[in-house]
């Protein structure tokens, strides 16, 4: 019995991507493909066309962008138009299959999840797992391309207002450092396995509203992340940390549950800041 849940676990963990994801326009729900097919439904309602469905399938996706490598997305459940944009920076030898495969879920419901492949392969090998070598600015370039990809996919669809940049490891530590180059365009930051030094006066400057952080149990940022945030509530701003049990430098198996109270947390914790201004 435990080898079967074991393997069902898994299944539904490693979510397989689809490349170059349906098109906007061509999304039907199952009553909309029977009426195309001239089922009796559509003899019964003539030439009327059938309502536009309101959900869709989320993915994951991949498509290309900046030459030879992907750019892993996953779409909102609801149609409604535009919805709000999640990034994600992967770590080091941390594919974004992972990165964001495992919150997918929570993803969805909230917005776009775009999350840009690393320019660089672990151990040089050119069908290794992607990873970074770059100076952190290249980061900030390599997540614009990414986003316009998905952008012209749905055009239309995806909103910067409110944006909500996420990372892991190496990631978050981009992450922080893209926020804080350009004010306004990153509203919050979520930020996991990474005792970045985040700084109160820092994060207002660049307009960043409330930031929330994630670590391992049994790793090693834990420590430092806890200060960081107790730091930062001390002066005021809103912050807030979750521990993934019984993980290291890896996700927990209820990711997809932390992410969505992250999100909760950093969307509801800006409105309650804006009506105290």
């Amino acid at each position: 019995m435990r080898r079967k849940l074991a393997l069902l676990v898994v299944l539904v963990a490693c979510r397989p991507t689809v490349k170059d994801g349906p098109s906007p326009a061509s999304t039907k729900t199952p009553d909309a493909a029977l009426t195309d097919a001239g089922s009796p439904i559509a003899s019964a309602v003539g030439d009327a066309a059938p309502p536009a469905p309101t959900e869709r399938a989320i993915g994951p996706y991949e498509m290309p962008f900046a030459g030879a490598r992907n750019v892993y997305y996953v779409v909102p459940k609801s149609t409604k138009k535009p919805q709000r944009l999640i990034a994600n920076l992967h770590g080091v030898c941390n594919p974004p299959g992972y990165a964001c495969g495992y919150w997918v879920e929570a993803a969805s419901s909230v917005g776009f999840l775009v999350c840009p492949e690393g320019n660089a392969k672990c151990g040089n090998n050119p069908k290794g797992v992607p990873t970074w070598s770059q100076p952190l600015p290249k980061f900030d370039d390599d997540l614009e391309k990414a986003i316009a990809a998905v952008d012209t996919k749905y055009p239309g669809e995806i909103a910067r207002d409110d944006a909500i940049l996420t990372g892991f490891s190496l990631g978050a530590w981009a992450a922080y450092h893209i926020a804080k180059a350009h004010p306004g365009r990153w509203k919050y930051l979520i930020l996991t396995e990474a005792d970045v030094p985040l700084d109160a006066a820092q994060l207002r400057a660049a307009d960043v509203r409330a930031v929330a952080m994630l670590a391992g149990e049994i790793g090693t940022q834990i420590a430092g992340q806890k200060r960081t945030i107790e730091r930062l509530k001390k002066a005021g701003y809103p912050a807030r940390f979750w521990v993934m049990k019984g993980a290291g430098h890896h996700y927990s198996a209820d990711i997809d549950t932390l992410m969505a109270e992250a999100m909760e947390f950093v969307l509801s914790a800006s409105t309650m800041t804006d009506a105290g201004r």
